[in-house]
């Protein structure tokens, strides 16, 4: 898990799919377009305006997006099971207010971005909105494949327009360029201070391993008792060798190199990770590879610095680890990105939020239900296309499979981070 925060792209891959705040709103409209997905949920045109950021306007297009994952992320949660659950408390706080300001929250991001954007004086290239505009052409392409979904369809169960959505895209180049313009100007320096301040705060934990792995059979079976027995007790005749040695951190890396059966490179026979690996308290890995097993990152964080723990089991086998400082390649390289989130932090705690009664006024539940209910007309007519064109066509020679009819549901492809 890398330090980085919400704004990214769908498109471009780099942080998170969502929505946009701050970017150019459109025209005001007399009258909402026929396409206006916003009006026909809400009663409110796209363009309406539900709150201000130090003064930046954010609209029905740029709100009901965040509205709709934070929706989805309290069903996701185990909330929200029928009608009646909309009546208690979640955290505390009435449903429709808590996801409101889920979704404000994360509108308020966005916005106080682009704010402080449009301070440095960055801005989107013609050249990155082209290659937004692109990606989103292509994961069109990807839905009607697979789905028979149409871009346009696909932006409208999502509750926004096509431009609103390549708005994520500004926001990730936004904040891009303003963390390059920081690091420049040395804001965001991994001074040792700093790097050991982050450390401490997100406890950041390293550690070395020798994995002695239990034996694997072709059948694909379970190791044996006996088998198991095998392997600790070479764990445990090895921990005694390794302890006992006049330099046991020496040992313990001549051990690790010549004996461990973690991932190897085929060619050389080198550990891919000789260096160990360096993680969160959560398991998940700095450099956002993945994440540890449980038993490792138990053992690992109740040790000190340069201490070597006795064989922890896993179901990969036996390990032994050592802990060493986190103040490492790894660590220094997701600062930046760490240091920036804390950055957007600040910004954000600090900007100031005025609401208009449109946004006093909007029910979450009634939104919802009427998403959920277009997807769902939609899927049916999709249906019955379906079988109309499977009874109109001759009956196959062969079996083949039935046409796949069933589309996402009207859920954001993605959720905000936590």
């Amino acid at each position: 898990m890398k330090f980085q925060k919400l704004l990214c792209a769908g498109l471009s891959g780099a942080l998170l799919a969502g929505a946009m705040a701050g970017c150019s709103s459109p025209a005001p409209q007399s009258t909402p377009a026929a396409d206006d997905i916003a009006y026909q949920a809400t009663g409110l045109s796209r363009d309406t305006v539900l709150f201000t950021v130090d003064g930046r306007e954010v609209t029905a297009d740029q709100y009901l997006y965040w509205l709709l994952t934070s929706i989805s992320n309290a069903k996701s949660a185990g909330y929200l099971a029928d009608d009646d659950a909309w009546e208690e408390e979640i955290e505390g706080q009435p449903t429709a207010d808590y996801l409101k300001e889920q979704a404000l929250e994360i509108s308020k991001l966005y916005a106080t971005v682009a704010n402080h954007a449009d301070e440095a004086g960055i801005v989107v290239t013609e050249d990155q909105r082209a290659e937004a505009e692109e990606q989103l052409d292509q994961m069109g392409a990807m839905y009607e494949q697979y789905y028979g979904l149409t871009t346009q369809q696909w932006l409208d169960q999502q509750c926004i327009s096509r431009e609103g959505y390549l708005g994520l895209n500004d926001a990730y180049y936004l904040v891009s360029g303003l963390q390059s313009s920081l690091q420049e100007s040395g804001e965001l320096d991994a001074t040792d201070e700093n790097i050991r301040n982050m450390i401490d705060s997100e406890g950041i934990y390293s550690c070395k391993h020798i994995l002695l792995a239990f034996p694997t059979h072709d059948d694909g079976s379970d190791p044996t008792d006996e088998e198991k027995a095998a392997t600790k007790a070479e764990a445990d005749a090895l921990y005694q060798q390794i302890t006992a040695a006049a330099d046991p951190a020496a040992a313990f890396d001549t051990a690790m190199n010549e004996q461990s059966d973690d991932g190897r490179d085929e060619t050389t026979g080198e550990l891919y990770k000789p260096e160990g690996y360096t993680f969160l308290s959560s398991g998940a890995m700095v450099d956002g590879s993945g994440s540890l097993v449980p038993e490792f990152v138990s053992a690992g964080t109740a040790l000190e610095v340069g201490q070597i723990s006795q064989p922890v089991e896993t179901d990969y086998g036996y390990h032994i680890l050592m802990r060493q400082d986190a103040d490492n390649e790894e660590t220094r390289n997701v600062y930046p990105d760490y240091a920036m989130n804390q950055l957007m932090d600040q910004w954000t705690a600090d900007a100031q939020v005025e609401t208009t009664q449109a946004y006093d006024n909007l029910d979450p539940k009634a939104f919802y239900d009427f998403m959920m209910n277009m997807v769902l007309e939609w899927q049916e007519q999709k249906q019955a296309e379906a079988e109309a064109a499977a009874s109109a066509s001759p009956a196959p020679e062969t079996e083949t499979p039935a046409p796949q009819t069933e589309t996402p549901a009207a859920e954001p492809t993605a959720s905000p981070a936590a």
